[in-house]
């Protein structure tokens, strides 16, 4: 970062001191030229008056003036007669120089008093600086400098002017790369393992609430998958347990009836119980599969709108034969009808479930109690009971798999032990909460909210 913050800086100094370099530049050739042209006008202003006040009478007087001005300056100067013929040049023979009655400069001399311009010198050839005034007697007075020589005070110039800019580059290239480090510096010794106890710049202080965020989420999530490594660790465990149980009596049972030894009318008897515990297999596998489809498509499930009223009460009816058995008061109150939108066979699962266990754990002649109705925070479905209870210590647990607080009994109803913890994946699809109230000996209530 810090290379990257001085290659940055450098290159934005470079641009800046070359913009400016190059401006100055050219700021400084305009001036030179302004000044190459007045010091011209000047001169040639000059010997024009020294002229006119001070004139010999007849050309030769003419050309002894100037050709004494000519001989102390750096200009060239040019007298030429009425007629464009040379009468006197500072730096060529005038007996061998054209007629100049063609020149620019000579023709709009003669017809307004003096011209300036700047063009292509065929005697030099070079570009040269021209200003040409008429005298009094009708001749013409050119002054001129070729452009060598203000590119020569622009190259001296820009020589001087290169030679502070280098300077002022490397000043600034030092003073950046103080700078750059005094920044860097309380980045680069900031302590990451407590981001929000370092003293660094305000604008720094979004990025670092941000990182404590951060490593508290890592830190939450590496706790999380620890955590699930372990309940997976248990649950292969717990299930090569749950199905070793049921085979090993079935292959007992079997094994039993195959040697003989078993009587005749007690076969029946143990024909029943290897149904019984392939049902408790059958039923465990299809609980397995169904929290592996839980875990793998909770977000691909269709969704639908169900009456969870109208499924209530066909759960209750479904339950009946069970609750007779016991003499178990079903009961339904709340609203009829309910609908709220999403899976109907998780849904089902929801409500069979939790109804079931009330009913496995709830004595005889006891009572299970279904609600449903609207809250402030959303929509209520509830099963009470006044069965056997659960521990405070176990109510945290019960929604884990293969969890039971009384396993000998739910072996006994035929419990898997899955059951709540599909309950549990299937309202995290709806994003449902479950609250669950209880006392040992005293009965259950189990609430799911759905959102509205």
């Amino acid at each position: 970062m810090r290379k990257k913050m001085l290659k940055n800086a450098s290159f934005l100094v470079i641009v800046a001191v070359f913009l400016s370099f190059l401006t100055a530049s050219l700021v400084m050739y305009e001036k030179v030229r302004e000044a190459v042209k007045s010091s011209i006008r000047d001169e040639a202003e000059y010997v024009r008056t020294l002229m006119d006040a001070a004139r010999e009478p007849g050309a030769s007087g003419d050309v002894y003036l100037v050709s004494t001005v000519g001989q102390t300056t750096a200009n060239r100067i040019t007298l030429e007669d009425p007629e464009g013929t040379v009468l006197y040049d500072s730096e060529e023979d005038p007996a061998t120089m054209e007629n100049h009655a063609d020149r620019p400069e000579f023709v709009e001399a003669q017809e307004n008093g003096s011209c300036e311009m700047v063009r292509y010198s065929e005697t030099l050839s070079r570009q040269t600086y021209y200003y040409a005034v008429r005298l009094d007697n009708g001749e013409i007075l050119r002054v001129a400098r070729t452009t060598d020589s203000v590119f020569k005070t622009l190259f001296s110039g820009t020589l001087i002017l290169g030679a502070v800019v280098l300077l002022v580059l490397l000043f600034t290239l030092c003073i950046i790369t103080v700078q750059t480090g005094k920044i860097m510096k309380p980045i680069n010794e900031m302590d990451l393992e407590h981001p929000l106890k370092n003293v660094v710049y305000e604008e720094m202080r979004p990025l670092l609430v941000r990182l404590d965020e951060q490593k508290r989420q890592i830190a939450q999530q590496m706790e999380e998958l620890k955590e699930a490594g372990e309940v997976r660790k248990e649950f292969s465990a717990n299930v090569s347990h749950e199905l070793k149980t049921p085979l090993m009596s079935i292959s007992g049972y079997a094994e039993i009836m195959e040697n003989g030894m078993v009587r005749p009318e007690d076969i029946p008897e143990f024909a029943g119980r290897i149904h019984h515990e392939a049902t408790r297999l059958k039923n465990l596998v299809e609980d397995i599969i169904e929290l592996s489809k839980l875990d793998e498509n909770s977000g691909e499930l269709p969704l639908e709108t169900v009456d969870i009223g109208e499924m209530s009460r066909e759960v209750l009816k479904n339950l009946e034969p069970q609750a007779d058995k016991k003499e178990l008061a079903l009961i339904f109150t709340g609203e009829d009808t309910r609908t709220i939108r999403g899976n109907y066979r998780l849904l089902y699962e929801i409500f069979y479930n939790l109804t079931d266990n009330a009913v496995k754990y709830t004595e005889a002649k006891g009572k299970v109690h279904v609600d449903l109705r609207e809250v402030p925070e959303g929509i209520a479905w509830s099963v009470e009971d006044n069965g056997i209870g659960i521990a405070k210590e176990d109510q945290e647990r019960i929604f884990e798999r293969f969890y039971r607080v009384d396993k000998s009994h739910s072996r006994e109803t035929g419990g898997t032990g899955l059951g709540l913890s599909i309950v549990k994946h299937a309202a995290m699809v709806h994003q449902a909460k479950i609250r669950v109230e209880s006392e040992k000996g005293k009965g259950t209530k189990i609430a799911v909210l759905f959102k509205k």
